[in-house]
């Protein structure tokens, strides 16, 4: 064979010719030793004679033999066992008797060093139980207190000549009727058709800013925020109380006005201007007097009186911004439970009514000199004294972390005095009274020169401090006359809580503890005068506390993320259902006699309606209208619309657009009766413009009637008042 060339083509058609040779021969090869590798494996891993299955038999059965060959253990030599369920009975929870714990921790009780821990980032809690409530109200205005209330001229007319006193018919024998004549003033026939006396003297109606509001309320989690830090730092490495302890710092509130559009096109949340806040915690309001509300834009922060005991507010040692904005003083009523939460309703009515059982109660009065009760203040606590001829100092003192005003007493002669103290940190006596009579007696009492007075006082105990408070103070003159009386409607004594209350050295002035006992939850309050009248509107708060760890070296705290950020935040509290602001104008309507009913053409279809609205008569307070209309008409007032001999329209002119749909019960009130069923009440029903309908009835309206009606009624007068033509008296 001849070699092959080395070029390509040649070694190409070389593997071409002869390849399948190459391959053959490789796998010959490879079968080659396949065979020896099967041979040496039959070789080497043959089973001797000693891996047969018979050999193993017969190893299984002489094994077997073995042991049936051993010796047994005889009976007696076997050791009993008793059942296990007997042995552990004793030991059952209903069987065991544990020794009492005892009454006094021991002193050894616990590890001598304990464990301690970095400081970490503690859990903020929302407020929760957000609401919101409207109302109209009239507020104090000075500017219109400053052009004076309403001006009317007095009645000019000749009061009529005495009734006779009314008769009832009483059933005599059958079917004879008997006249007996009828008391005026214990009611009628059995006591069911009561007759109604005559009508008090017309009280001046005071001027006001009529405003709409809404009162938002929800509960901080002061207790559970407390645990939470106490939790945290109660075994740290590093502790501080002014750290340790929950301080509420800032609060955003939230409004969001509803549309009537889908809930994906609603306007978005915005921020409420807080105002007042710094200007009013530095004017020395009260607690939860001081707040974060609107401004009131009436010419001064003129505010309401507090019912809520100070413990539940958040006090300055727990918060550096007042959490209850203020209430603005109201001039036609008091404010009542929609000024709090809920949630505090049921503790504000015990309040008050262990108030009353205080009242009541006959309590021992001790007379004694302002000497004798200085020498032995603390035998006295709780006991109220009685202080003849001393002069109260009226330049007294505001302490803030107590609540109380502090003032000097002595004698009538100025030989012995007792000064204002710090009360909390000192033993010696200090004569105090809450901020709302401090105030009181600063505007008062004219003159920096001690007034004499007699005092009524009620030693407490307040940390250290022996405290008289005053709860009567007797204004004399120069002859020792009674020329005025001011009493202390907030007599709850103040306890001051932690270390100094336990007997512990001085604290500083923000840490001398709460005031009151402490609350589960504490109250929150906005007070938002800048709504519109018919308008929906939703809010939601959030709040935020000082960091505890801010500041702090990496040694103490477990990350630096911790110490990162003045404020903690917490989340969102819930939104509020809307609430719609209600209208300023209100109708009303009332029982009329038959007399006025004949005068004023109250017949068949026709019916009076009163309106209730703004009027200048009254300096800026409501003031009423009247109009006769019929079902379908407007109760619109609009004098100019009085014809000659037919007058319907009584008072200033205002529009209401409201429509009168009908009306149920008589409007006359009826004092004579042949039977005992009372006469049904007036009620009416009205369709507003914005579609939605009104409810009047009269007996809801007695009360805001009997307020307002010397606005268009004069004294004792049961039609309604008409001005008299320019240029002629009345």
């Amino acid at each position: 064979m001849k070699a092959p060339s080395l070029n390509p083509a040649a070694a190409g058609e070389f593997f071409l010719h002869h390849g399948e040779k190459f391959v053959v021969g490789l796998l010959g090869l490879f079968a080659l030793m396949m065979v020896w590798w099967g041979v040496s494996a039959a070789q080497l891993h043959a089973v001797d004679s000693t891996r047969t299955p018979s050999a193993i038999a017969n190893l299984a059965q002489q094994a077997s033999a073995a042991i049936e060959q051993a010796k047994r253990v005889p009976e007696p030599l076997v050791p009993s066992v008793p059942p296990l369920a007997p042995r552990v009975d004793p030991w059952r929870p209903g069987q065991v008797k544990l020794a009492p714990p005892p009454t006094r921790p021991l002193v050894l009780d616990g590890p001598i060093n304990s464990e301690l821990r970095k400081r970490t980032k503690p859990d903020i809690f929302p407020i929760s139980d957000l609401r919101a409530i409207a109302g109209v109200a009239v507020f104090a205005d000075p500017a219109a207190e400053a052009r004076g209330g309403m001006v009317r001229p007095e009645p000019a007319f000749v009061p009529p000549p005495p009734s006779p006193p009314p008769t009832t018919t009483r059933p005599r024998g059958r079917g004879r009727v008997e006249e007996q004549p009828m008391d005026p003033h214990f009611g009628g026939f059995d006591g069911l058709a009561p007759i109604t006396p005559e009508l008090p003297p017309d009280e001046p109606i005071k001027p006001g800013r009529i405003a709409p509001f809404i009162v938002v309320t929800g509960l901080i989690p002061s207790a559970k925020q407390q645990a939470e830090f106490e939790s945290r730092f109660r075994s740290v490495s590093y502790r501080d109380p002014r750290r340790d302890n929950p301080r509420w710092s800032e609060y955003i509130v939230e409004r969001m006005k509803v549309a009537p559009v889908p809930p994906e096109t609603q306007p978005r949340w915005s921020r409420m201007p807080l105002v007042n806040i710094t200007r009013f915690g530095a004017d020395g309001l009260p607690p939860g007097a001081q707040g974060g509300g609107m401004g009131l834009g009436m010419g001064g922060p003129q505010l309401a009186s507090e019912l809520l005991p100070p413990g539940f507010f958040l006090q300055p040692g727990e918060t550096e911004v007042e959490y209850a904005a203020a209430l603005p003083d109201r001039v036609d009523k008091g404010w009542g439970e929609e000024a709090i939460h809920p949630w505090f309703v049921p503790r504000v009515r015990e309040l008050l009514e262990a108030r009353a059982l205080v009242k009541d109660e006959e309590v021992e009065i001790a007379d004694l000199t302002l000497e004798a009760i200085a020498a032995k203040p603390l035998g006295l606590v709780g006991r109220q004294v009685r202080l003849a001829s001393v002069a109260l100092d009226t330049a007294s003192q505001r302490q803030r972390n107590v609540g109380l005003y502090k003032f000097g007493v002595l004698t009538a002669d100025g030989k012995f005095a007792v000064k204002p103290n710090v009360i909390g940190e000192e033993e010696a006596l200090v004569f105090a009274t809450s901020e709302e009579l401090g105030r009181k007696l600063s505007f008062d009492i004219e003159g920096d020169k001690p007034r004499a007075c007699n005092l009524l006082v009620r030693v407490d105990l307040v940390g250290k401090t022996p405290v008289a408070r005053l709860l009567e103070i007797e204004l004399l003159d120069e002859a020792g006359a009674e020329i005025g009386k001011r009493e202390e409607t907030l007599r709850e004594p103040v306890v001051l809580q932690g270390d100094l209350a336990a007997g512990g050295g001085a604290m500083p002035q923000e840490q001398l503890g709460t005031i009151g006992p402490r609350e589960e939850s504490r109250i929150f309050r906005f007070v938002d005068l800048n709504v519109e009248p018919g308008a929906e509107y939703r809010y939601r708060v959030r709040f935020a506390l000082r960091n505890p760890n801010v500041g702090l070296a990496l040694q103490h705290v477990a990350t630096v993320d911790v110490t990162k950020g003045d404020f903690l935040l917490a989340d969102y509290s819930n939104e509020t259902a809307a609430v719609r602001v209600p209208d300023a104008t209100r109708i009303v309507a009332r029982m009329i006699p038959r007399d006025a009913t004949r005068r004023l053409k109250v017949r068949g279809d026709n019916v009076e309606v009163m309106v209730l609205a703004e009027s200048e008569t009254t300096g800026g307070n409501f003031g009423l209208r009247s109009v006769v209309i019929t079902p379908g008409g407007q109760a619109n007032i609009d004098p100019s619309l009085n014809r000659p001999g037919d007058k319907r329209h009584y008072g200033d002119p205002v529009t209401t657009d409201r429509l009168l749909l009908d009306f149920r019960g008589a409007q006359e009130e009826r004092v004579e009766s042949k039977t005992s069923r009372p006469t049904e009440p007036l009620e009416m029903i009205f369709l507003r413009p914005d579609g939605e309908f009104d409810m009047v009835s009269a007996a809801e309206s007695e009360r805001l009637i009997k307020t307002y009606r010397s606005s268009l009624f004069q004294p004792g007068e049961d039609l309604p008042w008409e001005p008299p033509p320019p240029g002629k008296l009345p």
